[in-house]
């Protein structure tokens, strides 16, 4: 015989109310505003759980699913090994399954409202505020996927997604973000270079003309004589 589902708000409370879900039909539920019981119990416990076996994207951000046996909670369209059907209990909200004591699937990222995609966003900016606080220095993948608490390949793998690029090139681009903005105040491109880590004055003006197609110059800042006379 198989497991009852179960459906809570995260309080131990798991009550249907009158209002009704048309069945087989994405529930009207926002991804964090709405918690409490979710109405029309054992008829949209079942469409649920067969949306989370099909992976539905209609129901994602309706309801998450959180799994006794790991105290996991996942998206509706994760892409993990689906439980047993008893072990399974649906919430309304993540909000509602953190209360409850479950923690949020890592694969799936259901706590965020962009999922997977918003959390590789988030760890690439976390690496580029990293390189923009010190261009100067060397930042191999192994040292910011320490500094991240990652290993180096998960690390470059969800950079590359969040970014579209990969560490080397947001580094070189967050240098010459720097070096434009030091050329513009007067310092000489050798003087740039050698800060901001290219090595040499050709490797930045390489860099530069793969950039933006010229070498670069510094701007020419008058004498304060000159400027007062």
């Amino acid at each position: 015989m198989r497991g009852a589902l179960k459906i809570d708000d995260g309080r131990g409370r798991s009550q249907a109310r009158n209002e009704h879900w048309p069945v087989g039909d994405p529930a009207p539920l926002g991804h964090d505003r709405v918690e409490g019981p979710i109405p029309n119990l054992r008829r949209n416990a079942e469409v649920m759980w067969q949306a989370f076996l099909a992976r539905d994207a209609r129901w994602d951000g309706r309801f998450v699913a959180a799994v006794r046996t790991t105290g996991v909670f996942c998206r509706p369209t994760c892409t993990c090994r689906k439980p047993l059907r008893r072990n399974v209990r649906f919430f309304r909200s993540p909000a509602a399954a953190a209360r409850a004591g479950y923690r949020p699937c890592k694969r799936c990222r259901p706590e965020l409202a962009g999922g997977a995609r918003e959390a590789d966003r988030r760890l690439a900016g976390h690496a580029i505020a990293l390189f923009r606080q010190a261009p100067g220095e060397a930042w191999p993948v192994a040292r910011v996927a320490r500094a991240l608490a990652m290993s180096p390949s998960s690390f470059a793998r969800h950079f590359r997604a969040g970014a579209g690029t990969t560490p080397a090139r947001a580094l070189a681009g967050v240098r010459l973000e720097r070096a434009r903005t030091m050329l513009a105040r007067g310092d000489r491109v050798l003087d740039v270079a050698l800060e901001l880590g290219f090595g040499s004055g050709s490797a930045l003006t390489r860099a530069w003309r793969r950039r933006f197609g010229a070498a670069p110059r510094r701007r020419r800042v008058k004498s304060q004589a000159r400027r007062s006379a």
